[in-house]
């Protein structure tokens, strides 16, 4: 049995997150990037998962406009400890908030040359779209992925 437990997602479990090392050394930011991270909240469409009351992992879905969001997570190395029931959890969530707001449309970046995440995203059913040059913040390259409803 797990001992994860949900909360709704507040600004400084982003805070914390991105102080530890993440769940990978492919997504490290710098800090001048990690401010992005205060705009993810959304009430009703954000989480996180705490273990001995400290944040591990958060995600979520971010509404762009009518029927399209853009879904995200960001987690620490602690997450490796949990694999099944976070990605259980993301998975269930995820699709819940968007049947809720009648989503038609989700997406997400994903760094090109992590393959966990790349797999992850395939698990989560979503479909590449396409290859997006320098995107990243350290101008890396990432993935569109997709998931139509």
């Amino acid at each position: 049995m797990s001992n994860v437990k949900i909360i709704p997602f507040e600004n400084k479990h982003a805070e914390y997150i991105l102080s530890q090392p993440l769940n990978s050394r492919f997504l490290e930011l710098r800090p001048e990037h990690k401010k992005y991270a205060y705009f993810l909240k959304r009430i009703g469409m954000s989480f996180t998962g705490i273990v001995n009351n400290t944040p591990v992992a958060a995600g979520g879905v971010f509404p762009l406009w009518d029927g399209v969001a853009e879904g995200w997570v960001l987690g620490t190395a602690e997450m490796k400890k949990y694999p099944i029931t976070f990605a259980r959890v993301i998975k269930h969530r995820t699709e819940m908030m968007c049947k809720n707001n009648s989503f038609k449309r989700l997406q997400t970046s994903v760094k090109a040359d992590c393959e966990t995440a790349i797999r992850f995203a395939k698990w989560m059913d979503f479909r590449p779209e396409g290859l997006m040059k320098h995107y990243g913040p350290d101008g890396s390259d990432y993935y569109r992925y997709a998931r139509i409803f």
